[in-house]
């Protein structure tokens, strides 16, 4: 039972390895503040600074670095139960929209991740719960942090202009208080322009039509193609949330809202989509914030059903649906359990040794886990250079070699499915 529930739950998220870019994470976040802010390239340094002293106060452990994401993803839910009970008063959607949005699959797994989107997803809560209700000093604070969380947080600080500039742009305390943000903001918008033309080498996959018509259920559900099988089914649950959003704007008591939730979510989402078939640029988790917007309508169009029983009805399902994701979905998409790996590797090197990561792609995870990280590098008899979307502040020339050592010394390779091998070479003159 125990082992079914930690599968099938987003407790496998908890418990597992890390993977390539949450090794980055940490890795970087052990590094001074001044490398933090300097050297990680498009990476802003809110996140990593505040992982910087989480790990000094709390240690590494896998599961202790994890709970810095949760609590910024309970930070956000408690923002939500607040904005809520302004919405939705005394009315029980005070209480399902926060329940709605904590079981939230895409936000639930990320919630999870040594990464920057937890912290993210609180700072665009944040930035869009004290913009309805025009607490402008928590609106800078908000949309200024989470910026330097996560540098795609300007395209929905740039929807929330429009929406502004539509509706009410007599407002002067809102006009210094985008004209505010831009200034902090502008600073590291220079320092992306001199980084920008490494984006010519990118990991980013391009955008096809199957995508578009997808792209609204991928961002409720957090699916990017594992299970190959599950894009029809997205594109379903996209052209339910389509028409879920055209009839909560049917209720005109809350229009005004709801047309601000759409915007919020849907101008981003669709101009990185469009950009996308130009220059990708597109991932999911990126646009954690039209995740939240989609939740948000959800509950607009549930209040805007006038008879009870059917509004419940619709409610329940929605909820049981949701907990049916977040029950198939865990398993779908587990991370290669590198620590395990490491451990036997650990176990097994002598001083003499060295590992190899087989491929740059696995470097960070094999550099974590490993016992004594001088002794860690990459195979690269190509003399390639190391990718930098990776992370290649992290990596020296020194750490790549192209020949194995001689004997007695060995070299652990690793390799991408966590299994490893062992080589070396035969000193010339030794009889084989």
């Amino acid at each position: 039972m125990w082992q079914t529930i930690l599968t099938h739950t987003p407790l496998l998220y908890l418990t597992q390895s890390f993977w390539r870019d949450e090794a980055f994470s940490v890795l970087a976040s052990e590094r001074s503040l001044g490398f933090i802010v300097t050297k990680l390239g498009f990476e802003p340094p809110v996140y990593y600074t505040l992982l910087h002293y989480w790990i000094r106060i709390f240690g590494e452990s896998d599961i202790v670095i994890r709970c810095l994401s949760i609590l910024g993803y309970l930070f956000a839910t408690i923002i939500i139960i607040e904005w809520a009970s302004t919405m939705y008063k005394k009315h029980w959607l005070a209480v399902y929209t926060p329940l709605l949005f904590f079981l939230n699959p895409m936000l639930l797994y990320y919630a999870f991740e040594v990464r920057t989107y937890a912290w993210y997803t609180f700072f665009a809560v944040s930035m869009l719960f004290s913009y309805t209700t025009k607490k402008w000093r928590w609106f800078v604070i908000a949309a200024v942090l989470g910026f330097y969380t996560h540098v795609y947080l300007l395209l929905f600080i740039g929807a929330l202009g429009i929406h502004w500039f539509l509706t009410d742009k007599k407002n002067q305390k809102a006009l210094r208080s985008f004209l505010v943000i831009g200034a902090l903001m502008a600073p590291w918008l220079i320092k992306i322009g001199f980084e920008a033309a490494r984006l010519r080498s990118s990991w980013y996959f391009p955008v096809d039509i199957r995508l578009v018509f997808s792209v609204l259920g991928n961002m409720f559900t957090g699916y990017e193609g594992t299970p190959w099988y599950g894009w029809g089914y997205t594109t379903c649950l996209s052209f339910i949330l389509l028409g879920t959003a055209l009839f909560a704007l049917t209720d005109s008591k809350n229009r005004k809202r709801t047309t601000l939730f759409i915007t919020f979510g849907l101008v981003p989402l669709a101009a990185i989509i469009g950009i996308s078939f130009i220059k990708p640029l597109f991932v999911n988790r990126y646009l954690i914030p039209s995740t939240i917007a989609e939740i948000l309508v959800i509950v607009a169009a549930l209040d805007a059903i006038k008879i009870p029983w059917v509004q419940k009805v619709a409610a329940a399902g929605i909820l049981l649906g949701t907990l049916w994701i977040n029950w198939w979905f865990p398993p779908q998409h587990p991370k290669v359990p590198f620590r395990d790996t490491l451990a036997q590797v650990n176990a097994l090197t002598k001083n003499s040794d060295i590992i190899l990561a087989d491929n740059a792609l696995i470097y960070l995870e094999t550099l974590y886990y490993a016992k004594d990280r001088s002794r860690v590098y990459v195979y690269n008899p190509n003399n390639a250079p190391f990718p930098w979307y990776i992370g290649d502040a992290l990596v020296t020339p020194d750490r790549m070699i192209a020949d194995y050592p001689p004997y007695p010394s060995r070299a652990f390779i690793v390799h991408g499915n966590a299994t490893f091998t062992i080589a070396y070479q035969i000193p010339m003159g030794v009889n084989k």
